[in-house]
This record gives structure tokens, sequence and C-alpha cells, in this order.
């Protein structure tokens, strides 16, 4: 039975036949043919790409006869492309002779580049025969930088085998800078084990930001361990920062243990910053809870600023819930204070709540001082609805004669 072929499939056979009658027919060309034939393209968008993917596709025995082609073309952005395109294949096939070479480049971009699409090759066939390398490359940028990136790819692999190997750099190299990078990478992978050596660091920024990274990510697996950890630590400063890192981290875990913790730290400066931390990690999860446990704090200035983390949480997410808590509080101080907090949280998303809260402040003055740029904000958002409410009120005319001729809030 004879086979039916469509018109349709025509086009597709033959495209599958071309490859076959040229690699049995046609002689390859050669590379100077192909790099002309790359340039011959008129605009420079598919110039470059052509050159780039040329240097995608050379065999090794090229690469040498391409970098010499390369310093021929004309353009420096040709230069520039076909150049990395061609180190970057030479590092892929054999990287470690090609950072022998790019080593030995002047410095600047290509040098730059090229060093670092091959360093990781080259750390993947050996990271010590990668490493010995640098230390061999000249004084500069890139020698700096590509320790930088070997440091980084050994330091995941091996963490301690990267800080030895660093440890016993010779002068001159950036060590603090390597030891930098192997800390902020080693405290996340591991912070129990780095703690011990991050104690011993001399003081410093560097020190306190590891100290902030060891505490929080331990106290979010093990509370207590961390926080023996922290009072082992020697210097007042640093035990503090580690402390309330502490506490903070496990408000993620366990807040309400962690502010009953908190409340108990000295000096008072610690116990506030603690506690404040807490309540702001504790009101993204429970924010009602957390309304409720400031509520009992004792501690006037505490309790105030609390309030203040809560409901800057709260209020902007759920302003009419926020806004009930506060009705809820018995007259006094505390639920003054609190509608002070909640009308600034509350106003760019609900001005008409947050103009009824501020209305019923005791002192008439706060009372005027808060609805203004409340009662403004909602004017703008619902003129009508405002000014209805406006004339209910107790306010004296002339007040509310002098909001009304303001010109409302512009909307955001």
């Amino acid at each position: 039975m004879r086979r039916l072929i469509c018109r349709t499939m025509l086009p597709a056979l033959l495209l599958t036949a071309v490859p076959v009658r040229a690699d049995t027919n046609t002689p390859p060309q050669s590379l100077t043919v192909r790099i002309e034939s790359a340039c011959a393209e008129t605009k420079i968008d598919d110039r470059l790409a052509a050159l780039d993917s040329l240097g995608k596709t050379l065999a090794q025995r090229d690469i040498p006869e391409a970098l010499t082609a390369a310093e021929g073309l004309k353009q420096l952005r040709e230069r520039v492309v076909f150049t990395q395109a061609v180190l970057k294949r030479w590092g892929e096939l054999a990287p470690a002779e090609a950072f022998v070479h790019i080593a030995t480049l002047p410095e600047g971009v290509i040098k730059g580049e090229s060093l670092r699409s091959v360093v990781p090759s080259y750390a993947k066939q050996g990271i010590r025969a990668a490493a010995d390398a640098v230390v061999e490359m000249k004084p500069g940028r890139a020698r700096n930088d590509t320790m930088q990136m070997l440091v980084e790819i050994w330091t995941k692999e091996d963490v301690k085998a990267a800080a030895q190997w660093v440890n016993h750099l010779p002068d001159g190299f950036p060590k603090d800078a390597a030891l930098r990078n192997i800390y902020f990478i080693w405290v996340h992978l591991d912070p129990v084990g780095i703690a011990p050596i991050v104690r011993d660091l001399p003081p410093g920024d560097m020190k306190s930001a590891l100290i902030m990274n060891v505490a929080g990510d331990w106290a979010a697996k093990d509370a207590a361990s961390a926080i023996r950890w922290a009072e082992s630590l020697r210097l007042p400063p640093e035990k503090e920062l580690a402390l309330a890192t502490s506490a903070e981290a496990w408000a993620d875990v366990s807040p309400g243990a962690a502010a009953e913790f908190a409340l108990k730290l000295t000096p008072s400066e610690l116990r506030q910053r603690a506690v404040l931390s807490v309540l702001e990690r504790w009101a993204t999860q429970e924010p009602q809870q957390a309304f409720h446990w400031i509520v009992k704090c004792l501690d006037e200035p505490l309790y105030d600023q609390g309030m203040a983390r809560v409901l800057n949480v709260y209020a902007p997410v759920s302003p009419e819930a926020a806004g009930d808590l506060v009705d809820q509080l018995p007259a006094g101080p505390g639920r003054e204070n609190a509608i002070g907090h909640y009308a600034e949280a509350a106003v760019q998303w609900n001005p008409e709540a947050a103009t009824r809260s501020a209305y019923k402040s005791e002192d008439l003055a706060i009372r005027q001082q808060r609805v203004a740029p409340c009662f403004q904000m909602w004017r703008a958002w619902n003129p009508e609805a405002a000014q209805r409410w406006l004339a209910e009120t107790n306010f004296h005319d002339e007040l509310k004669q002098r909001w009304l001729a303001e010109k409302p809030a512009p909307q955001s």
C-alpha cells in the first residue's frame, strides 16, 4: 500500500535531512570563516549573539586560535563578548588550564568576569588545587574577588577546611574579608558549631552581627541553650544583645514564654528592648493575645510602648477588631494612650474608625488634636458621612467651621 505524505510534512522532513547531507558531504568550516560569518551580521545584537554562540561551541584545540582572532576584531564590544565566551568555554573543557591563562591577564572586566565563570568548574574539579592557584595570583582586585568566590564555594562544602586554609594565608591577603565571608555562611549552616568561635572574637561590628545571627538561629530551635550561650558572653553589651535577640527569635515559636522571659531581664533597658521586640513578633501571630498580655503590664512606660507596638501591627490589618479591643479598656491613662496609638495606626486604612476612636479621648484639647487629622482623611474619602458625623458632635461651631473650611487631605 502506498504511503501518502501530506504537504505539511515536507518541510519537517527536509529539515531533518539537511544535517545528514552537511555532515557527510560538506567539510567543516574553518574557524576564520565562522568568525567572519558571525561578524557579517548587520544588527549589533545579532552579531554579538553569533560571536557568543560561536565561543560556546569551540573544541579545546580551537581555543588558542580563537583568542588570537578575538584580539583582531574591530569593535571593543565584539572583542569583549567573544573573548569572554572563549574563556568560559575553555573553563568548561579544561578549567585548570583556563585559570592559569586568565590569571595572567591584565586587571579588568574581562579578567574578572572570566574568573567568575571558570572558578566554579575549577573548584568542582579540585578545590584544594584551585585554592593553591589563587595564592599564586598577583595581588589585585581579581585575586581578592576570586578568593572570596572560592571561599564561599568551599565553605558550603567543608566550612572548617575553608576556615583553616584562610587562617594560614600568607601576609598580604585579605584574610579578614575572607573570614567574614566564611563566618556569615557558617553561622546559618551551623549556629551551634560557630558559637564558641563567635564568643572569642574581638569586639566590633562583625562580632555583634554574628552574635545576633547565632542567637536568632539557635533560639528558634533551642531557646534554652541559646540563652545559656548568651549568658556566657563576657561583655555586658554583647550579652544583652544576645539575650534580646534570643527572646525575639523565641517569640516566633513560643511568644508567651518569650514575653515572660523578657519581662524578667535586667537592666531595665534590656527588659524594655526585649519585651518590645517580642510583642512585635507576637502581634504578627496572635495580636489579641499580645494585646491582653501588655494590658496586664504594670510598668507604665513599657505598657505604653508595648501597646503602640501591638496596635501598629494589628490596626492596619484589622482596624475594626483592633478598635474593639481599645474600646474595652477601662477608663484611665492606659486607655487614653491606647486611643492615641490606635488613631495613628488606623487612620490611613480606616479613617472613620480612627476618627470615632479619637473622639472618645477624655481630655478636650487632646481629643481635638487627635480628631482633626483623622476627620480630614475621612472627609477626603467620604465627605458626606464625615460631615454628618461632625454635625452631631459637641465640638463648638467655630471649630467645626474651621475644619470644614480646610482643604481635605489628599487621598492616598
